[in-house]
């Protein structure tokens, strides 16, 4: 039987809940972004709220994103460099995350926090159960993705995708010229050429490996990468190559880090990823057989475990695993409450 028709794709439903990165909130409201890098237009509307992203943080209080109006950063304006971009509409309001580079940052520290942190409350736009600090804190994304509300977690999400973006393509790949940012900061244009560059986005697949024994017994298999500490397992997950479909990379990672054939595969949901650019796409798959080996390079260990493996080992410690706020910590969840996967 060929590679082809081994292959069985089931797409029927969407298994996971959206949680975490995965939340929507914000209208991204792409026809009113502006044809420039300035966001002049949007700042000039008077609900216009803005926000600060420095290198993956975000700048949060009182159980939300720390949002300012225009007026409120106008002494401090120009010193605070970096990228403008319009994330779009939450609410009444036209939301700008402010991407700083790290003299804005040195600014926003010095200068703008001094002046607001007293009025914290003023500035809330979508306050959410969690993360409660009084004054204006930086916080990772990662830290804050099961605190903040769909709103904001999705205008930090995207901020953040963009602030990786931003920093990272400064010149064309084309003439290596400098370019520029236009279109409210989602494109980055080179002035003497014309060409116009797209943020990237990386597409990743992360797979739920199933095996069920003589006696029915279904088990997950779970790999340690050779970076991580011992005891620390997750789903197998690669980037997809050039000209390979979906469940193609889904086999063909499977397959590399740990030697082990799929058949059934099944998609299982999305969420970005913006460390840096990727976007995981949740799998699951039938294994035809248990043999399984490591690659011994990328992955250290391979194993599979049961349900009750799972819950002995978390609880003794001896086993750490993805917490949800990534998209393996939610399919692991998922199979060991009882969700079949395939």
């Amino acid at each position: 039987m060929s590679v082809l028709t081994a292959i069985v794709v089931v797409m029927n439903r969407y298994l996971l809940p959206t949680r975490s990165l995965s939340r929507v909130g914000t209208d991204r409201n792409h026809t009113d972004r502006g044809a420039d890098g300035s966001v002049a237009d949007v700042l000039a509307r008077s609900g216009t709220r803005i926000f600060f992203c420095h290198r993956g943080s975000l700048l949060v209080s009182r159980e939300g994103l720390h949002m300012f109006s225009l007026a409120d950063l106008k002494p401090h304006w120009d010193k605070l460099t970096g990228t403008r971009v319009y994330i779009g509409r939450s609410g009444a309001a036209d939301l700008v995350a402010l991407l700083l580079d790290d003299a804005g940052r040195s600014t926003a520290d010095s200068a703008v926090l001094d002046d607001s942190a007293a009025s914290a409350d003023d500035f809330l736009l979508a306050p959410a159960a969690g993360a409660a600090m009084d004054d204006p804190t930086w916080v990772d994304l990662r830290a804050l993705a099961a605190e903040l509300s769909d709103a904001d977690i999705d205008a930090a999400t995207t901020a953040v995708a963009l602030d990786n973006w931003h920093r990272t393509h400064t010149h064309s790949p084309r003439t290596g010229d400098p370019t520029v940012p236009s279109a409210g900061g989602w494109v980055r244009v080179d002035p003497a050429a014309g060409t116009e560059h797209f943020p990237r986005t990386d597409p990743a697949v992360i797979t739920a490996v199933l095996h069920t024994d003589d006696s029915g017994t279904e088990r997950i298999l779970l790999g340690n990468n050779a970076l991580w500490p011992e005891g620390r397992y997750s789903l197998l997950a690669g980037f997809v190559e050039p000209g390979e479909t979906l469940e193609q990379a889904v086999r063909r990672e499977v397959q590399e880090e740990s030697n082990i054939d799929c058949d059934t595969i099944r998609y299982l949901g999305s969420q970005p990823w913006p460390f840096p650019c990727s976007l995981m796409l949740g799998f699951a798959a039938r294994a035809r057989s248990a043999t399984i080996t490591a690659d011994g390079c990328e992955i250290a260990d391979v194993k599979w475990f049961s349900r009750d493996d799972i819950a002995s080992a978390t609880a003794d410690g001896s086993l750490s695993l993805p917490g949800e706020v990534s998209i393996a910590g939610q399919i692991i969840s998922a199979w060991m409450n009882g969700e079949q996967l395939l």
